[in-house]
C-alpha cells in the first residue's frame, strides 16, 4: 500500500513533507518576489505569446501581475522623461517557422481542439487549444499513429524543400546546372582493340608520362580522363603502359643522341674555324688548356655542358688533324717521286738521257 506524502507544520519560510518511508523533508518555500520573477515569455507555434512560471509550473496567456506592475513603472519613467504619455502597443504575432511545423508534425496531430507542441527552450511538451495552454495532457487529446506521423513528416519536409528551392537565387541554380552538365564524362567508342590501346597510349603521351613513372602515379594523373577506360582491365592498362614506356625510352634516347651529335658538330666546326687562327697552335704539341681561352669567346663553345666532353672532342679533333697532316705529307712525297721518275722517262725517250749520261 502506497503512502501519500502529507504536509506538516514547519517554520516560517519552509515547508515539510512526509515521504513514503516516514522521513520528514524540509524544502524552502518560494517567496512572492521569487514567484513573480520566475515568469518567462514564450511564443507558441500558432504565433500566440504565453507566459510560463518555472516555480509554480503554471502557464497563462495573460501577462503576470508582476510584469504589469513592472511595465507600468517603466512606462511612467519613459513618459516622465519624454514629456509624453505612454501608449499601449499591440503585440506582434510571429509566423510559425518550419522548425515549429516539424516539431508539431513529429509530436502529434490534432484529433480534437487540442494540439501538442514542444518548447524549444526546455524541450518539454505542452498542449494548446488556441485559448488555453497547459503542460498537462488533456483527457480528450489523442496521440497520432505511426502511419499518420510518417505522412505528416514527409509533407512538412516536402513543403520545406520546395520553399528552399524557390528561395534559391537563379544565378546559383544555373551555375549548379552548368556544373552538373560539365561533370558528365562521355566515354568514346572505339572500333577495335588496337584503336583503344592507341587511344590509351595517346593519353599517356598527352600527360607526359615518363619511362620511369610508377603505376600509382600514372593512375593519379590519368584516371580522370575518358581515354583511361579505353582499356577495359587493369592488366591491359599495365601492358599498354609497359609498351609505351619502352618505346618512349628509345625515342628519348635517340633524341638525346641526335642532340649530342648536333652539339659535337657545332663544336668541331668551332675548332675548324678558330684553331688555324691561333698563334702557336700545333697538332702535335698544343694542349686544351692552352687553347681554351680562345675557344670560349665563341657561343658554340657552350653547346656542350660538360668540360671533359669539350676536352675529349678537342683531342680527338687534334689527333685527326695530325693524321691528316701526315697523310698530306706522305702524299706530297709520293707525288714528288712520281714526277721525278716521269721526268727521267721522258728524257730517255727523246735520247737526251742514256746510260752513259749517268
Amino acid at each position: 500500500m502506497q503512502v501519500q506524502a502529507s504536509a506538516v507544520a514547519s517554520p516560517a519560510g519552509y515547508g515539510q513533507t512526509v515521504g513514503t518511508q516516514g522521513q520528514v523533508v524540509v524544502a524552502p518555500v518560494a517567496s512572492a518576489t521569487d514567484v513573480g520573477s520566475a515568469w518567462t515569455e514564450h511564443t507558441a507555434p500558432s504565433g500566440v505569446k504565453y507566459y510560463y512560471n518555472s516555480i509554480t509550473k503554471e502557464s497563462s496567456y495573460d501577462k503576470p501581475d508582476s510584469w504589469k506592475t513592472q511595465d507600468a513603472s517603466t512606462a511612467a519613467v519613459v513618459s516622465h522623461a519624454n514629456g509624453t504619455t505612454a501608449t499601449a502597443q499591440t503585440p506582434t504575432i510571429t509566423t510559425p517557422t518550419r522548425a515549429n511545423q516539424m516539431q508539431e508534425a513529429t509530436t502529434s496531430v490534432k484529433k480534437s481542439s487540442w494540439t501538442a507542441y514542444v518548447d524549444k527552450s526546455s524541450g518539454k511538451t505542452y498542449y494548446s487549444d488556441g485559448t488555453t495552454t497547459t503542460w498537462d495532457k488533456p483527457d480528450d487529446f489523442e496521440e497520432v499513429d505511426a502511419s499518420t506521423l510518417k505522412s505528416s513528416k514527409k509533407k512538412v519536409r516536402a513543403e520545406s524543400s520546395s520553399d528552399l528551392d524557390s528561395e534559391m537565387p537563379k544565378k546559383k541554380k544555373k551555375k549548379k546546372d552548368r556544373k552538373s552538365k560539365g561533370d558528365v564524362d562521355v566515354i568514346p567508342v572505339y572500333n577495335n582493340k588496337a584503336e583503344a590501346v592507341a587511344a590509351f597510349k595517346g593519353l599517356l603521351l598527352a600527360k607526359d608520362i615518363s619511362p620511369t613513372t610508377k603505376w600509382n602515379d600514372v593512375v593519379k594523373a590519368c584516371s580522370g580522363d575518358g581515354r583511361w577506360e579505353a582499356c577495359a582491365t587493369v592488366g591491359e592498362r599495365k601492358q599498354a603502359l609497359a609498351e609505351y614506356q619502352t618505346k618512349r625510352a628509345n625515342e628519348l634516347r635517340e633524341t638525346r643522341r641526335k642532340e649530342m651529335m648536333r652539339a659535337k658538330d657545332a663544336f668541331n666546326k668551332l675548332l675548324t674555324d678558330v684553331l688555324p687562327t691561333v698563334r702557336g697552335f700545333s697538332s702535335t704539341s698544343s694542349r686544351f688548356s692552352d687553347i681554351r681561352d680562345a675557344l670560349s669567346k665563341d657561343d658554340r663553345f657552350y653547346v656542350l655542358e660538360e668540360e671533359h666532353t669539350r676536352e675529349e672532342l678537342f683531342y680527338d679533333f687534334v689527333e685527326e688533324l695530325r693524321k691528316r697532316e701526315e697523310r698530306n705529307k706522305r702524299s706530297k712525297k709520293r707525288d714528288a717521286k712520281d714526277s721525278f721518275i716521269k721526268f727521267l722517262k721522258d728524257r730517255e725517250e727523246t735520247g737526251a738521257l742514256t746510260f752513259a749520261s749517268t
